[in-house]
């Protein structure tokens, strides 16, 4: 599923993070453009066909879809939270290597494949904002003091 003009990132298969690689900048713009996609795949998904489709499901299904759905809300709106603050805005373009604040956002990042909606584009909607917080927080463990 591709994710349009936002970003290049094929959701459900991201990069992980690497020290190594990139800048913090660059780590940092790659996340916000993988966020951004996400949101507008989700958007997209849950507002359009993934309603019809919760709809035909039992109640319980409906339930497990409409709380993931708030989930990957939650979860991306962390990610965007901790990007757009503005100290780590000033830290990321700063020479000096100041850690980045930290980003507290407890989530059960596991996700079976026999939740109501592992076979769906939901599914790679969800396995992705996973990724994008795991990304997040292991930008902020290799930037943070903490």
């Amino acid at each position: 599923m591709p994710s349009g003009h936002a970003g290049n990132a094929n959701l459900g298969s991201l990069r992980p993070v690497s020290s190594g690689v990139a800048s913090r900048r660059a780590q940092l713009a790659a996340l916000y453009r993988d966020t951004i996609a996400c949101g507008e795949a989700a958007r997209q998904w849950f507002d359009g066909p993934g309603r019809d489709w919760r709809a035909a499901q039992s109640p319980v299904a409906q339930a497990q879809a409409a709380m993931e759905s708030l989930a990957v809300t939650a979860r991306l709106l962390a990610v965007m939270n901790w990007l757009l603050d503005p100290a780590n805005a000033q830290r990321a373009e700063s020479d000096e290597l100041l850690p980045l604040s930290a980003l507290s956002h407890d989530d059960v990042l596991a996700f079976g494949d026999d939740h109501p909606l592992a076979a769906t584009p939901g599914g790679a909607i969800a396995r992705t904002s996973r990724q994008l917080l795991a990304r997040a927080q292991a930008i902020c463990a290799l930037n943070g003091d903490h």
